[in-house]
């Protein structure tokens, strides 16, 4: 017998094993598809079968095209409830979104989501309601309606910056990229509100700030990180110079993380260093302060960390987005424009600095406040779903017996664009929030969520936006530049939040006259 004829019976064993592996690996997969389909708890529901037997069919359509737009369509072909994932049923109803989302449920939200941030111990990623409430009660000293209030001062200088540069753009005979601009004013409210300094993007040539840039792009992997969790650690644990290498377009994102871990590092180890931010309600100051948790002591390093991680994400770029979609819809209607600087005119009659009006005018005047409304609710805001699980026992959602364990999500763009409630609900409205009906749309104004999980700052971004669009009108003339978009809508892809396409909201600022 020869060596090869040895060799290859000595190999059988192993690749007979071998064999068996992938057999029965693939007698595994169907009869797990099978379960799936026929005898799963949530195996009633209706919706595509792939989805139903494998989460790879979530997967693909979020990695590859825009997720809430393929919902619109499924719902239409399905109804109001779609299985979207063997384990996952998504609502489209208005009555289900306030099944799932109210100050009564204390539903945990689905780890698999929002752990995808590396966000894992903030007020955005704890998905425990007693953990997440302990960390809301300690911020809300931040962004209650006091806190914002006494903060009116710190916000009003940042417009006054960014109306600063919006002159100056305009004295070099360019037109503003809104997308960016916006942006980087409230990037600088939120970082000196929460850590007591900001890079001043609002400075840097065009609004393009590297860090809002970075930002931009990055929202993009947001689905590949959710579904490709070895992608996210391969990526976010790269040494930093590694990381600007590997993707250049970030480096702006990972040199405000090398700063904000020095930052955080010297304020743990030296707690007297927060005498030195220009003032004393940072969220380090509330954090470190060793008598703000109840049931532990102040929060580590890595947790003050990931909460400025979030708190960035989240205060940046959502209230940004509705101040520029607000702008896009009122500059098709120049006859709306002219109400709100009439408006303005009225309750500011001159531009005196130091004699801006004070946001508790801005809070009265009507039109303003509506044109705020209506771009809240025509903007996507966070179109994706928000993951909340049915505890023990189950639970009744838009009239459908949902069994515990079992991930449930709508969002509020389905709510927003009900045409039960808002009739014409592409259509930009403010006039709907004037008169009688105004006080009963209310209750459907759910930019922000409900319930006990909802958005931590929404005080300071009603100040953010009330000041910013009175700031904008009031001091400024706009017109649409030759390279805004000149379609209906701002198209918008959804990654979590909206990954607006080009090109981006470009406008002339030229400086009223009084």
């Amino acid at each position: 017998m020869d060596y090869l004829t040895i060799t290859s019976i000595r190999d059988r064993p192993a690749i007979s094993i071998l064999a068996s592996v992938v057999a029965y690996g693939a007698l595994y997969i169907v009869l797990r598809a099978v379960y799936r389909l026929f005898l799963h708890p949530l195996s009633a529901f209706p919706g595509p079968r792939l989805a139903a037997a494998t989460s790879l069919w979530k997967a693909y359509y979020q990695c590859t095209g825009s997720f809430t737009h393929h919902l619109i369509d499924l719902h239409k072909i399905y109804g109001p409830v779609v299985r979207i994932q063997p384990h996952e049923l998504h609502f489209q109803s208005t009555d289900a979104f306030f099944d799932i989302y109210n100050t009564k449920n204390r539903w945990d939200k689905d780890a698999a989501l929002y752990h995808s941030f590396g966000e894992d111990e903030s007020s955005f990623g704890y998905v425990s309601h007693l953990e997440a409430k302990e960390r809301r009660d300690v911020l809300s000293k931040i962004f209650s309606p006091k806190a914002v209030e006494e903060a009116e001062h710190l916000i009003l200088m940042k417009v006054n910056n960014f109306c600063a540069a919006l002159t100056r753009q305009n004295a070099a005979g360019k037109p503003s990229d809104l997308l960016f601009a916006f942006r980087c004013v409230t990037m600088d409210v939120i970082t000196y509100l929460c850590f007591g300094q900001s890079g001043n993007a609002v400075d840097e040539p065009d609004f393009h700030d590297p860090l809002i840039e970075a930002m931009h792009n990055s929202t993009a992997l947001v689905p590949v990180f959710f579904h490709f969790k070895i992608i996210r650690k391969l990526i976010m644990g790269m040494p930093p110079e590694m990381a600007k290498k590997s993707a250049p377009e970030t480096a702006g994102l990972i040199n405000m993380q090398v700063l904000l871990k020095k930052q955080i590092d010297r304020h743990v180890n030296d707690p007297e260093t927060l005498e030195t931010l220009p003032h004393k309600t940072t969220i380090y100051h509330i954090l470190l302060d060793p008598k703000s948790h109840k049931s532990r002591g102040p929060a580590s390093a890595k947790s003050l960390y990931e909460e400025s991680q979030a708190l960035m994400f989240g205060g940046g770029d959502t209230t940004a987005n509705v101040i520029m979609v607000g702008t896009f819809y009122l500059l098709k209607r120049p006859d709306l424009v002219q109400k709100l600087q009439d408006e303005l005119r009225e309750y500011w009659p001159d531009l005196v600095p130091g004699r801006e009006p004070k946001l508790s005018v801005l809070e009265e005047m009507p039109f303003l406040n509506a044109v705020i409304k209506e771009s809240l609710r025509i903007g996507p805001g966070i179109p994706s779903g928000l993951p909340r699980i049915i505890p023990a026992g189950g639970a009744v959602v838009d009239g459908n017996k949902v069994p515990a364990g079992t991930v449930v999500s709508t969002s509020s763009w389905f709510v927003h664009h009900d045409e039960s409630i808002f009739p014409e609900p592409d259509v930009f409205k403010p006039e709907r929030w004037q008169g009688e009906q105004a006080k009963e749309l209310e209750k459907y104004l759910v930019p922000f969520s409900k319930g006990a999980r909802m958005c931590l700052g929404f005080n300071l971004g009603w100040a953010e936006l009330r000041m910013v669009f009175a700031h904008t009108y009031r001091k400024f003339d706009l017109e649409l530049a030759d390279e805004s978009p000149r379609a209906d809508h701002l198209p918008w892809r959804d990654v979590f939040g909206p990954n607006y396409q080009k090109p981006n909201l470009t406008v002339w600022m030229r400086p009223a006259k009084g």
